[in-house]
């Protein structure tokens, strides 16, 4: 424990009393030398809000209500914000533009009340501190002028231009898109910054995506000193890097991808064992090209993990690795870590093998084609008759690993994902709804078996590893989905839901016209799976083990998990010192989670963006669509392509009112009710592609089929 953890549990104890600095030192027995520590980091801990000091030197500890007007501030577009409590228990606070006190998005502050809260309104606020800047960097449009520049920011919620002095533009020429560090608040004026990268011209190919890239803080390109060590790497398998190593090459093997892919990071092999199944899953063996503390390791840990944006990749390792060397490509050998269960004929996996290993892969095979053989039932699509014999004792295996975790209560959404067609220069040719097949399931049920064994392995060692973990859902939005099922017709009874009772429910509404929606109000019921070093539940796979080892191309937690499962196979885990390891994992889950969670926000970013850029074509047009939210300012309706838009109140001719009770809106005009599932014709009349919204108009001629039934009454 640390000096500042100290103090803190000291303050926090419920048994404490109050101290002055001086009995404070005197408690923890510092010498003369230590004193100025303990002052500092008491000063610190003041200045972070974490206690308070008196004018009498006495250390406070905060009250409840003082930790909850500490918290985030969260900008909308029009630039007024949301304060958002340290304490989950507190509700979110509205603050106005002129009550930010130059605020921006994500700055921890402090704040007071200046207006309690009312039915169905929020309470008021006004930023009285601001505790710590979340991000100094800002992207935007370069704006010259004679002498200096302005920085205007894509994010709208900024709501001031950041200043730029020439000799700090580095060299930025007029409607540039760059990212600006902010490096001076006055209390007047606008914000100063200077430029510390230049993405492209505005107009430039894909700046667009680079630019929401860079405005989530993702690394796009590798340092000097990385494309320097990229040099060194060979580019095939040398014979001494075959010495103890299981040589599983003559072993049939196959790589599943989709069509566009080109970094594959598994293989799959299979052998019937009278009645059991022999399943190999062999992963790309990154770990043995990147080592610990270079610059390569350095630039993926900084990454966290491959962000894919339909026509960019930004990659967690340089292209001669990714697609290169580490790639899975058919014909070449290749170096890998294997996994081998067998497996009954009940899906259970009664015995598993580690190995260090070289293959060679027989077939580079695609999902669409695997999915016409298994599902279409279409022979004429291979002729390697081995190839096909092996593909159906693959699906056989497939059927009974699945069979296996849903009899468990594995939950195992099935909402519409969308396919955007994007040519590379940027251009959305289509969108549609994408189709998931046997082939793409198979590979992920082998996956998530193979993911299982080895936290299993870990587990059951009760060695310091990093767990991919699931917790329950919280029990507001349990509640929450509880409601919302129930303006749909569905009764669900109970405090508590457990895995198969949300499989009950999928299973329940399969089939059925709202079963997308509800499918979608799950996953937003869920909790962000993450990484940790505490072994704990995942709650959609319902089990008590389960990691991420099978894409170390793509993901850093994977190699983590195979540089200890290496030391495991080699059996050298005594040699580490576990204490350190801890230590380790523990900052590695947190800052990859984190890294995690900024490429699956810019992903969602850039899909919002494709959307926009495909739907300006289609102002004025109109079509059907299904309602997937309803809130207090609108109605959220799903085009049958995926792509959502909202029709607000404030914009209709006509009065509207929100339920919260039912989670429905009534037009009081003329009593038509709106609920989620409902179908509902819409007409597109904007399309905003800066801060990637569509709005529709509500067509009311077009009444919903709950409408006909329903009445006020």
């Amino acid at each position: 424990m640390n000096l500042k953890e100290l103090i803190l549990n000291i303050v926090n104890d419920e048994n404490y009393e109050v101290m002055t600095i001086k009995e404070l030192e005197k408690y923890l027995q510092v010498d003369k030398y230590t004193k100025k520590v303990v002052y500092e980091e008491l000063k610190n801990l003041e200045k972070e809000n974490k206690l308070r000091i008196s004018h009498k030197k006495k250390i406070m500890p905060l009250s409840e209500e003082e930790k909850s007007l500490i918290g985030e501030i969260s900008l909308a577009q029009a630039g007024y914000g949301f304060f958002i409590s340290d304490n989950k228990d507190f509700k979110d606070v509205f603050i106005s533009k002129d009550n930010l006190n130059k605020a921006f998005d994500g700055d921890k502050v402090k704040i007071e009340i200046i207006k309690a809260a009312e039915k169905g309104k929020n309470a008021e606020g006004r930023v009285v501190e601001i505790i710590k800047r979340a991000n100094k960097k800002v992207v935007g449009t370069f704006q010259e002028s004679k002498g200096f520049g302005f920085v205007v920011a894509d994010n709208k919620s900024i709501g001031q231009d950041i200043y730029i002095d020439k000799k700090l533009s580095k060299k930025a020429k007029n409607k540039d898109k760059v990212v600006a560090e902010i490096i001076n608040y006055p209390k007047k004026g606008k914000p100063e910054g200077r430029i510390i990268d230049i993405i492209g011209h505005k107009n430039d190919k894909n700046v667009d995506i680079y630019s929401l890239a860079a405005q989530h803080g993702i690394p796009y390109q590798f340092s000097k000193e990385t494309k320097k060590e990229v040099l060194y790497i060979n580019k095939e398998v040398k014979e001494d890097e075959l010495e103890n190593r299981t040589d599983f090459r003559d072993l049939f093997t196959v790589t599943i991808d989709g069509r566009d892919s080109k970094d594959f990071d598994d293989a799959i092999s299979i052998e019937k064992n009278g009645e059991n199944y022999d399943l190999y899953v062999h992963i790309a063996d990154v770990s043995h090209y990147v080592k610990r503390s270079t610059a390569i390791d350095y630039d993926a840990y900084d990454r966290g993990n491959s962000t894919y944006l339909y026509n960019v990749v930004i990659p967690m390792l340089p292209k001669e690795l990714s697609n290169g060397i580490c790639s899975l490509n058919p014909n070449v050998d290749r170096l890998t870590v294997s996994l081998k269960m067998t497996i009954n004929k009940k899906g259970k996996i009664i015995a598993n093998d580690f190995y260090k290993s070289v293959i060679n892969s027989n077939h580079r095979l695609v999902y669409d084609d695997v999915n016409k053989f298994i599902d279409d039932s279409d022979s004429s699509v291979y002729e390697d008759e081995i190839l096909k014999e092996k593909l159906l004792i693959f699906n056989d295996l497939h059927k009974i690993l699945r069979a296996k975790r849903e009899d468990r209560g594995a939950i195992d959404f099935d909402f519409t994902e969308s396919q955007i067609d994007v040519t590379d220069d940027g251009k959305v040719l289509n969108i549609s709804v994408h189709e998931r097949g046997s082939g793409n399931k198979m590979i992920e049920e082998f996956m998530l078996a193979a993911n299982e064994t080895v936290a299993t392995l870990f587990g059951y060692m009760d060695f310091p590893f990093i767990y991919r973990i699931h917790e329950k859902p919280s029990k507001d939005k349990l509640d929450g989905f509880k409601q919302a099922l129930n303006t749909m017709g569905y009764n669900i009874r109970g405090n508590e839901l457990h895995p198969k009772d949300f499989q009950r429910i999928l299973e329940e509404v399969e089939g059925e016209s709202e079963a997308n929606v509800i499918n979608l109000l799950m996953l937003r019921t869920m909790q962000k799976a993450k990484y940790s070093k505490k072994r704990d539940i995942h709650f959609g796979l319902s089990t008590e083990f389960y990691t991420h080892f099978t894409s170390p191309i793509r993901r850093y937690p994977d190699l983590i998990v195979h540089r200890l499962l290496k030391t495991y196979i080699d059996n050298r885990l005594n040699k580490l010192n576990q204490v350190s390891l801890e230590n380790s994992l523990e900052k590695s889950s947190e800052h990859l989670s984190m890294t995690e969670r900024r490429s699956e926000d810019t992903e969602r970013d850039v899909e919002d963006l494709m959307k926009c850029k495909y739907m300006r074509r289609f102002i004025g047009e109109e079509f059907t669509g299904t309602i997937s939210s309803v809130t207090d300012f609108g109605i959220f309706v799903e085009l049958d392509n995926t792509v959502e838009g909202l029709f607000m109140y404030k914009f209709s001719l006509d009065r509207f009112e929100y339920q919260e009770e039912s989670l429905k809106a009534v037009n009081t005009d003329n009593h038509k009710i709106y609920s989620i599932g409902d179908e509902v014709r819409i007409k597109v009349i904007n399309v905003d592609i800066y801060s990637r919204n569509i709005d529709f108009d509500l067509l009311e001629e077009n009444e919903t089929v709950s409408q006909q039934q329903e009445s006020l009454s």
